[in-house]
Order: structure tokens, then C-alpha cells, then sequence
């Protein structure tokens, strides 16, 4: 009994050594086979290195698909802050086939450039357009000035506030209190009323709002654009005359 006993464990470690070996045996062809294609890719990529270039296009692509079907997404969840705030300044008719929120910041270069485009946009489409003015100064307390001047010139005189926007955008640095109550003055909103309204609680509420609807929506910066269901970072003019142009096509 003690023989048979003994063979069988000897034919099972002979059985377990066997497939040991061909265990190794074939990591080992894993192994070359995995280094040669290696070898092969390097030496493709070496040889054209162009398909590098050609892959980062191809994940930046991606990575701008993924960034703006987020953005849609946060859009959809706060539509009614983006356009139905009433504390917001507001140009054009509440019928209006498209409506344009616009997220910028007087000291902002092109905001300035972008604004210059919203007014040709509402000479040219007179009726048709509604812009929702969205103040989110981000460049520190000169452009929390400007914001806070608009939105009282909006609360005091509203029929002032587009002509008192263009100024304040046409203005540039420096961005002073004393010329601040010279444009609002020359509007039509002295500066007595202008500096009681500026530090009321509901404009200190309006801006907050704003600021936690563009961290909400994915701002990154200005001017941000949500014209319909379309999303636009930046002045990019050329992509917000191919919407419009869409939209309002007679």
C-alpha cells in the first residue's frame, strides 16, 4: 500500500512539474510576443511620428465633446436662474424668437469686443432678440464697481441701462468711482441715488447669485454665452454669427 501510495504521489508531482514547465514555457512566448509588438509600435512611431500628434487632436476633440455635452447637462438643471431671474437687466422683448444670456465683465477686453457685436446683433434682428445681462465682475473691485453701478442704474432708470452699459464697456481703466458717477450722471442717475442703490442688500443677492449660477453652469471665465440651447466660451464671433444666422433665418 505504501508503494502504491508513494507512485501515485510521484506521478502527480510529475504531472505538476510538467505543467509547471509548460506554464513558464508559455509566459515566455507571452512574453517575446509582447516584446516584438513592442518593438514594432516604437519603431512605427519613430518612423511616423505625425500619429501622435494625430492621437492628441483626436482626445482633445474628445475631451471638448465630454466638456461641452457637461456643460449642456448644467444648463438644462438651471434654466430658470439663467432666464427667468427678474432682478436681471434685460433688453429686447419677452416674445423674442432667441434669447442670449450673456455672462461678462466691464474691464473685460473682450467683453468689450463681444459687446460691440450684441449691439449690432439687436440693430440688425430689432424685435426678434432678447439679451439677458448676466454681471459677473472677476477682475477684482473696479469691475465689482462697474457691476454694482449697472445694476442700480437697472433698479433706478431701467430705460438707462443699455446706454449706460455701452458706456461703461466703451470706458476702460481706470475704472474709478468719480467716473463711474460722471457716466451714470451723464444718464440721467445722480450720485447720491446712484451710491444708495449700489449698496442695497438685494444687489449684494443679485451678484451672489450670479456667482453661484456661473460656478453652477461651468463659467470659466468671460464672456460666456448661452444663446438657445448652444453654449459659446469666448468672444468666438464667428460661431455666434453661424447660430444666430441659423436661428433667424428668414
Amino acid at each position: 500500500m505504501r508503494f502504491v501510495t508513494g507512485l501515485l504521489a510521484a506521478c502527480l508531482l510529475s504531472a505538476c512539474s510538467a505543467a509547471n514547465g509548460e506554464n513558464e514555457a508559455a509566459t515566455q512566448a507571452d512574453e517575446t510576443e509582447a516584446q516584438a509588438i513592442e518593438a514594432i509600435v516604437h519603431r512605427y512611431i519613430v518612423e511616423n511620428p505625425e500619429v501622435i500628434e494625430e492621437a492628441l487632436v483626436e482626445l482633445q476633440r474628445r475631451a471638448r465633446e465630454r466638456e461641452q455635452a457637461q456643460l449642456l447637462l448644467n444648463v438644462e438643471q438651471n434654466r430658470t436662474a439663467l432666464f427667468e431671474d427678474s432682478a436681471d437687466p434685460v433688453f429686447g422683448p419677452a416674445d423674442a424668437e432667441l434669447t442670449i444670456v450673456e455672462f461678462f465683465d466691464y474691464r473685460c477686453p473682450y467683453c468689450r469686443q463681444a459687446n460691440d457685436w450684441l449691439d449690432g446683433v439687436l440693430e440688425q434682428h430689432a424685435g426678434r432678440v432678447r439679451i439677458i445681462y448676466k454681471e459677473l465682475p472677476l477682475l477684482g473691485e473696479a469691475s465689482e464697481e462697474a457691476a454694482r453701478a449697472a445694476l442700480a442704474v437697472w433698479t433706478l432708470a431701467p430705460e438707462s441701462y443699455p446706454d449706460f452699459h455701452d458706456a461703461l464697456m466703451q470706458a476702460g481703466n481706470p475704472m474709478t468711482a468719480e467716473r463711474i458717477n460722471e457716466i451714470a450722471a451723464r444718464h440721467g442717475v445722480e450720485t447720491p441715488a446712484l451710491r444708495e442703490a449700489m449698496a442695497a442688500p438685494e444687489i449684494e443677492a443679485h451678484l451672489g447669485r450670479v456667482y453661484e449660477l456661473a460656478r453652477a453652469v461651468g463659467v470659466s471665465g468671460t464672456p460666456f454665452f448661452v444663446v438657445g440651447n448652444e453654449i459659446i466660451p469666448g468672444a468666438d464671433i464667428g460661431r455666434l454669427n453661424r447660430i444666430i444666422d441659423a436661428r433667424l433665418a428668414d
